[in-house]
């Protein structure tokens, strides 16, 4: 009998998960050594990516808008990274949002792998809630962190994902549920922080001459597109199937208990309409397209 061979993405994941000693929250039985990991691994990162914006492309040196732009640096990697497993775990396993994970050990390496997925994505929002908000907005003199109105919500929201991939993990069911959300939540990611990137370039003399402007606007423009699309369309019909199984149907309020159910789908709708500001704001970039603003005109969006 022929074995199905890993893919080489989830390949490439397991050889670190199984390089790692297991690190468990104590009186649980659950690992989170990658997520650790993932939260060094990321915060190196964002900590290059700094000191290479400064020394390659003039950017200020302990500037905001230098430590934005690095922040989105290391937020396009962990993305790219996270969906290209996401995609590789899709396409290697039947999509069953409601499926208990041991069911879907058909693939003896694919639990291991999906697990590590949701660990990944946990560590990022380790990472970006220490280094990109606690640290980022700390003021010495005053000896205080100081958060700004986005803030609260990207806590609101790292706080929200992170109970719904650990519980998730807890339960050993809906993995597949967690990581739809995590796929829709990050596929236009890398646009996103390239637009604001751009956004933080057009504040320096440094970065924004006549074609970091036209790129600028190139890539608000795709960036647009791509989350109206996604968060208009693609997320609602995932997230009503997603309610459907896990609400509606017998083997969905069997494998998710029926109280952590309803708080999941409260979570997942949560989220996505909370996205309404970012999609009126890409409706309107759209808009002022359709009506032929040009390039040159790119530093008014």
């Amino acid at each position: 009998m022929s074995v199905t061979p890993i893919p080489v993405v989830a390949n490439t994941y397991l050889k670190v998960v199984y390089a790692l000693p297991e690190i468990k929250i104590p009186f649980t039985n659950l690992d989170i050594s990658v997520s650790l990991l993932s939260a060094v691994f990321l915060t190196t990162v964002r900590l290059a990516n700094e000191s290479f914006l400064v020394r390659f492309f003039n950017w200020p040196e302990n500037a905001t808008p230098t430590k934005e732009a690095a922040a989105s640096m290391a937020s396009i990697c962990h993305s790219t990274i996270l969906c290209v497993g996401l995609i590789a775990a899709f396409l290697s396993q039947k999509y069953d949002v409601a499926a208990l994970i041991k069911d879907q050990a058909s693939k003896k390496w694919w639990p291991d792998f999906a697990d590590a997925l949701l660990q990944f994505c946990t560590g990022y929002m380790i990472y970006d809630t220490c280094v990109n908000i606690l640290w980022l907005r700390w003021n010495p003199e005053l000896m205080t962190v100081e958060p700004t109105a986005d803030d609260y919500l990207y806590l609101a929201h790292h706080m929200m994902c992170t109970f719904y991939m650990t519980s998730a993990r807890v339960i050993g069911a809906g993995y597949m549920s967690a990581m739809i959300c995590m796929l829709t939540g990050e596929i236009t990611n890398p646009l996103m922080n390239m637009y604001l990137m751009g956004e933080e370039a057009m504040k320096l003399g440094c970065c924004n001459g006549p074609t970091a402007q036209l790129i600028h606007y190139w890539v608000t423009i795709a960036f647009a597109a791509a989350y109206f699309f996604v968060r208009v369309v693609v997320g609602p019909a995932y997230f009503a199937n997603l309610t459907y199984v896990l609400l509606f149907t017998k083997r969905g309020r069997e494998n998710v208990p029926l109280p952590l159910n309803i708080f999941w789908n409260v979570l997942v709708w949560g989220v996505a309409f909370g996205s309404v500001s970012w999609i009126q704001k890409c409706y309107g970039i759209l808009a002022e397209f359709a009506v032929g603003k040009t390039g040159t005109e790119a530093q008014e969006l």
